[in-house]
């Protein structure tokens, strides 16, 4: 009877074992291109998944593991990706990772209302995802809807609350609207956690100086943005605001002069040359090249 019991026991363990590491590996979820697997091997995979479906049509795993290969081999080989996956949906796998797939693919393919019902189905599976919530926000912010990208951005902060992406993510949502002492906050905690943020960061928060009539501190920024970014006309144009702001003219024809140097036609750059010094901006750069 105890040989009974203790066999019974084994089995159970192992079969429970082996259940955890089926769970385990489908919780391993793709989100970094580095975690690609390459061309070959996912080709090889490709062909070992119809080689099965067409020997099973109705086996699940084979369409699953067809569908994640090809969402590896990228974009233009999405639509095989999502109709293996859907395929498998439809015969009635319940694996989080379709949800996880279709979701970023359909995102990708700005299949905006397919994006967002996959969005919604993978966090009320899994509402801890930090990137999904991330990517969910940032769907929200490309369409304007700053509300619920805030909405998103916050509740990663609740769960991490020094995740600098969503820190900074989350001020851009405070800019757009119109918040802009949060989103200087935000800003600034960002800076505090990784202080080389980046030339595009830089400007948006030259822009919140510049809106908040801080001049001086929007000069800082965006020369910041200038020391690793000669060329940037976006930080050149600020900056020449910036200058006239400061009543630093002189300062504000050298950034034009050098707006014109790498883009001639760029109409803005006129404009200033004839709304503040009133002259044509052909003459103008004659007369600014012979100084």
């Amino acid at each position: 009877m105890k040989k009974v019991f203790l066999f019974v026991l084994i089995i159970f363990s192992l079969t429970f074992i082996i259940l955890l590491f089926n769970n385990k590996n489908k919780e391993e979820l793709i989100k970094n291109p580095s975690q690609y697997l390459p061309p070959e091997k996912l080709n090889k995979l490709i062909l070992d998944a119809r080689q099965k479906i067409e020997e099973s049509p109705e086996e699940i795993s084979s369409y699953i593991d067809a569908g994640i290969a090809n969402y590896q081999k990228g974009i233009d080989s999405y639509p095989d990706a999502i109709n293996q996956l859907q395929k498998a949906f439809k015969l009635g796998a319940m694996d989080i990772r379709i949800l996880f797939y279709l979701s970023i693919m359909y995102d990708e393919l700005n299949l905006t209302d397919k994006a967002f019902n996959y969005y919604e189905k993978y966090l009320r599976n899994n509402s801890k995802d930090v990137y999904i919530r991330l990517r969910y926000g940032n769907l929200y912010f490309r369409l304007n809807r700053y509300d619920s990208a805030s909405e998103q951005y916050e509740m990663v902060l609740a769960k991490e609350p020094n995740n600098q992406t969503a820190i900074i993510n989350l001020a851009m949502s405070y800019k757009a609207r119109d918040m802009y002492d949060e989103a200087l906050e935000k800003f600034k905690k960002a800076q505090e956690l990784k202080p080389a943020l980046t030339s595009e960061v830089l400007v948006k928060i030259a822009e919140l100086y510049y809106i908040k009539n801080d001049f001086a501190n929007a000069e800082i920024c965006y020369n910041k943005v200038l020391e690793n970014k000669p060329e940037s006309i976006v930080a050149l144009s600020g900056l020449s605001q910036t200058f006239l702001k400061l009543n630093k003219n002189d300062d504000a024809k050298k950034c034009i002069e050098n707006i014109l140097s790498l883009d001639p036609n760029n109409e803005q750059a006129k404009n200033y040359l004839k709304k503040v010094y009133n002259i044509p901006a052909k003459e103008k750069r004659t007369e600014i090249r012979k100084k």
